[in-house]
C-alpha cells in the first residue's frame, strides 16, 4: 500500500514540476515543442500524457487524472 501512496505522490509531483508546460499542451501547443523526446516517452509511460489520433495526425494529448489534478490543483501550489 506504501507504495501505491508513493506513487500517486510521485505522478503529482511530476504533474505540478511541468504544470506549465502541461498547460501550454492542453491549449493546443504540440508537445514536440514543450518536451524533448525522451521526456515525452517517459511521461507517456507514467500516464502523464496518452497518444491519440486526431485530425492532424497523432498527437500527445494530457491524460485524464492528469486532466483533473491540474484543474484541481490550487494557484498556490509550487
Amino acid at each position: 500500500m506504501a507504495s501505491e501512496e508513493l506513487d500517486k505522490k510521485n505522478f503529482e509531483n511530476i504533474v505540478l514540476f511541468y504544470r506549465d508546460e502541461l498547460k501550454e499542451l492542453d491549449d493546443g501547443t504540440r508537445a514536440r515543442e514543450l518536451f524533448p523526446k525522451g521526456l515525452r516517452r517517459r511521461l507517456l509511460d507514467l500516464g502523464v500524457l496518452v497518444y491519440r489520433r486526431g485530425r492532424s495526425g497523432l498527437r500527445y494529448l494530457l491524460s485524464a487524472t492528469t486532466k483533473d489534478l491540474l484543474n484541481n490543483m490550487p494557484a498556490s501550489a509550487i
